[in-house]
């Protein structure tokens, strides 16, 4: 256990690194809306997704309707709906506060390190590791958490972070973790089919954030992803790329032979059995001859 967890945070410890600026111009930005310390590590402590965080902070500051902010948070969360229906599979065997913390330290980072450690194992012939998952869980959470504190704290000590460029610190992580767990390369018309979902949820979400609401780029994203995805599945079985004929019956087991018929299992069967049927006859006329002779 202790292994497998030190292991998970230690594979995390680029990208908790990679957090801490980010962490911090949040803080300040939570503080300049007139967010106490404590709120904003609540705020990112339970929350735990960077990206609906900010949008929220950016609707705060102009007093929009409460209603759409939690309108706009869950739309950008939706896509942990489909991170955790791939994840699920391998949760199942836990149950109770392993199951829910399991899945609250689900976030992108942790959720693509879990995946990737996943496949790697499976080469190996090992399974699900529910403590590497924890481990990768916790120090993204604890990196997280405590560098939005203390931002909030700082305030504006050391000015506007955002004019270094340390914002697109979020994008590089997403790109870096897309890129690492890109599918393999497939020759021919399957490649196609392998990057459509990927160009489709590029497309929706880089369209809606130059052309519309940035708020709305990761929920547009997910929506044509998931579309994709469907309708290369369709196209995938028309094109005889899945076969979705069920299997075979399974033959029915053969009958036992009967006491009359000769076994066929063997090629000196037949023989053999007709020797036995010799013997049993001439037994039966020595029988019959004795008893006319007495």
């Amino acid at each position: 256990m202790y292994y497998e967890f030190r292991r998970g945070y230690i594979t995390a410890l680029p990208l908790m690194i990679g957090l801490v600026p980010l962490g911090l111009i949040l803080g300040a930005q939570a503080s300049q809306v007139g967010q106490s310390a404590l709120t904003t590590l609540l705020m990112s402590g339970i929350n735990l997704a960077g990206g609906s965080e900010f949008a929220a902070l950016g609707l705060w500051s102009a007093a929009p309707p409460i209603a759409m902010i939690a309108f706009t948070t869950f739309l950008i969360n939706s896509r942990h709906i489909v991170m955790g229906v791939t994840f699920a599979p391998y949760m199942r065997h836990e149950t109770g506060l392993r199951l829910y913390f399991g899945h609250f330290v689900m976030v992108d980072e942790s959720w693509a390190l879990t995946m990737q450690d996943i496949q790697k194992r499976s080469l190996e012939g090992k399974g699900f590791s529910y403590w590497f998952h924890i481990g990768a869980g916790i120090g993204i959470w604890q990196s997280w958490a405590f560098s939005c504190f203390a931002g909030s704290i700082l305030g504006n000590s050391f000015g506007d972070l955002s004019k270094y460029g340390f914002l697109a610190a979020m994008p590089a992580t997403f790109i870096a973790l897309a890129v690492a767990m890109r599918p393999k390369p497939i020759i021919g018309l399957k490649r196609i089919f392998t990057y459509a979902p990927i160009i489709a949820s590029f497309l929706g979400a880089g369209l809606t954030s130059v052309y519309g609401n940035p708020h709305y780029c990761v929920g547009t994203g997910i929506v044509c992803g998931l579309v994709a995805a469907f309708g290369v599945q369709v196209l995938k079985e028309k094109a005889g790329l899945i076969d979705s004929t069920p299997d075979n019956e399974t033959p029915a087991p053969a009958q036992p032979a009967q006491a009359d018929q000769a076994p066929a299992s063997s090629p000196n069967a037949q023989p053999r059995y007709q020797a036995q049927k010799e013997d049993s006859s001439s037994i039966a006329k020595e029988q019959q001859s004795a008893d006319q002779a007495q």
